[in-house]
């Protein structure tokens, strides 16, 4: 049976607008899920949002 990749969730920094790669935590389920980090590396904000929903954040 082939393995099929994970794909990193992403999130976005609302101040900065820098991606950053989700921490991976194991799930309940056995596989991952992915947590926003605490804060930006970049410019210390705390407000992140996923990949997908930034586009409907700035409407």
């Amino acid at each position: 049976m082939a393995h099929s990749p994970e794909h990193v969730e992403e999130f976005v920094c609302e101040d900065c607008q820098v991606i950053h790669a989700g921490t991976p935590v194991q799930s309940s389920s056995g596989g991952h899920a992915f947590e926003p980090p605490e804060s930006c590396g970049v410019c210390g904000g705390s407000e992140m949002v996923p990949t997908e929903n930034w586009v409907h954040q700035q409407e």
